[in-house]
């Protein structure tokens, strides 16, 4: 008999609750060894023994069966629900083993889906223990979602600037003008590009990006505007916002406006479209934020890495 560093004495483990339990359901030793997988008589020598640590008898036998006592019965009953709940602890054990750690992944601008699945993807390979979810509902709200702890990541252009957050670079866009060949908006190059007041009244076309990236748009147009003209405009411009990019191009293309865009999200081929560089260059920056605390210890700088690696990818110039 074993005994604890405090001397109380340790008299039952698990295999005394399952040798009870055993003789209990089969009525005799014989049937509980098969159950137990053990020789009767080693069936036989583990209950004397434990009845003679407890120092009372826990089975009579009653013609060919052995029957428990009010202490065995009360033991055996114990037993089977001390078991069954020690079986469900191993089970769930187990599923917390193979379950995997979710990491939750927004963006402020739609147009980051078009290389971020590449990434995570990448991300899946060497990271199988964790289950990646890219958060749609969160691109017009991914402030508000990482306060709320709705997403673990997000990729804005606008990031929080207290300490409560951790900030990285991931990409730096060039923006560009996307035109008709025919649009009058030609007749406004220097030197090859276009300063930001030539937009002043014209249409512009631009994807569905954050209301800060289009409060940002407005300024920098008026500004350049008032710079070269002397003038200031006495109303925001007319800005569109067209989600689906094909789209957006396809009205480019008719003269409908002027389509102002990351350059890497330009196709290679743009039969009647001209693309213009703007002047002075306005890169959009797009950082990765999470909190920095990061409690549950998630592989965020490997996904911020091989993200950051992708978006250079899709950044790289197109051939035409």
């Amino acid at each position: 008999m074993q005994r604890t560093h405090d001397s109380v004495p340790r008299l039952l483990e698990v295999r005394h609750l399952k040798l009870v339990r055993a003789v209990a359901e089969a009525g005799g030793v014989t049937r509980a060894a098969g159950t137990l997988h053990l020789s009767q008589s080693a069936v036989s020598h583990q209950l004397l023994a434990l009845e003679r640590d407890l120092g009372a008898r826990l089975f009579d036998r009653v013609g060919k069966r052995m029957v428990p006592t009010a202490m065995g019965a009360h033991l055996a009953l114990q037993a089977k629900r001390l078991l069954g709940e020690l079986s469900d602890l191993e089970r769930s054990m187990d599923g917390t083993r193979e379950a995997r750690i979710p990491l939750r992944i927004t963006s402020s601008c739609y147009t980051s889906y078009s290389w971020l699945p590449a990434a995570l993807s990448h991300f899946a390979t060497t990271h199988p223990q964790v289950e990646l979810d890219i958060v749609i509902e969160a691109t017009r709200r991914t402030t508000e979602a990482l306060a709320a702890d709705e997403v673990d990541v997000a990729i804005v252009t606008d990031p929080p600037r207290d300490d409560v957050w951790e900030r990285e670079v991931v990409i730096a866009s060039e923006i560009v003008a996307v035109a008709a060949k025919r649009h009058p908006i030609r007749k406004r190059l220097s030197r090859g590009a276009l300063r930001w007041g030539a937009l002043h009244d014209c249409e512009v076309l631009v994807p569905d990006i954050s209301d800060h990236d289009l409060a940002r748009l407005d300024d920098v147009v008026r500004t350049s505007w008032h710079r070269e003209s002397g003038h200031r405009l006495p109303h925001p411009i007319a800005v569109r916002k067209v989600p689906v990019s094909d789209a957006l191009l396809e009205l480019a293309r008719t003269g409908a406006g002027v389509a102002i865009l990351d350059r890497w999200t330009v196709p290679a081929h743009l039969a009647g479209l001209e693309i213009h560089s703007l002047m002075p260059a306005a890169p959009r920056v797009f950082y990765a934020v999470w909190r920095r605390s990061n409690p549950r210890q998630l592989p965020i700088a490997d996904l911020v890495a091989i993200a950051k690696a992708a978006a250079a990818k899709a950044v790289k110039p197109k051939r035409a």
